[in-house]
């Protein structure tokens, strides 16, 4: 597994999301270094207390921890030794987070948080998404999870999570100014109800 490969997957995949247009700014290239600072200290904090699952080729990538690790808490020295503007990115990035932080932790119960999950652009509506995410939800079970919770502020995802049996807890405006919204889908129901 190539973690750089992942890093630079994701910053591609999420450059145009709503939250990571409005946490990091600056030149193509601040961005961009920005993004795939947060996505290594992400994916390292998964592979440390979570798990990191990829498609065949590094086309597709879904990371998430359990709820025990959540919210993430990512060494303040990740970022420390980065440029200025990168640490302002992590503070505004950090401030939005903290809305569906909350709602997750007020309503959560026995979950895993769904971190990360990007497809290469080139190999998409292919199911790659959502034969990791079923993994995802296999792995949950087998660690004797109930729940799996996520956030997203792309309403274009709203639709798919929907689609996989997720379901709209709550939507909130957060302190970035953007709308946030957390889903939870019940893992242990029967088959018909799934």
């Amino acid at each position: 597994m190539n973690l750089m490969q992942c890093s630079l997957l994701l910053s591609s995949n999420f450059s145009e999301d709503p939250l990571f247009r409005y946490a990091f700014t600056g030149t193509t290239a601040q961005r961009y270094r920005g993004m795939e600072a947060y996505f290594s200290a992400a994916l390292d904090y998964c592979l440390e207390f979570g798990e990191l699952t990829m498609a065949p080729g590094n086309s597709a990538l879904l990371a998430w921890i359990p709820g025990t690790a959540f919210p993430a808490h990512i060494d303040d020295n990740r970022i420390s030794s980065q440029p200025p503007y990168v640490g302002e990115a992590w503070r505004k990035f950090n401030l939005h987070e903290e809305t569906p932080e909350n709602i997750i932790d007020k309503n959560a119960r026995n979950f895993g948080y769904l971190w990360i999950l990007a497809v290469d652009f080139s190999v998409r509506e292919r199911g790659l998404a959502s034969q990791l995410l079923y993994s995802c939800f296999d792995q949950m079970r087998e660690a004797g999870l109930d729940e799996c919770w996520l956030s997203t502020e792309n309403e274009s995802n709203i639709s798919f999570y929907t689609k996989k049996g997720f379901v709209l807890v709550a939507s909130a405006i957060a302190k970035s100014g953007l709308k946030t919204f957390v889903f939870k889908k019940e893992l242990n129901l029967p088959a018909s109800l799934q």
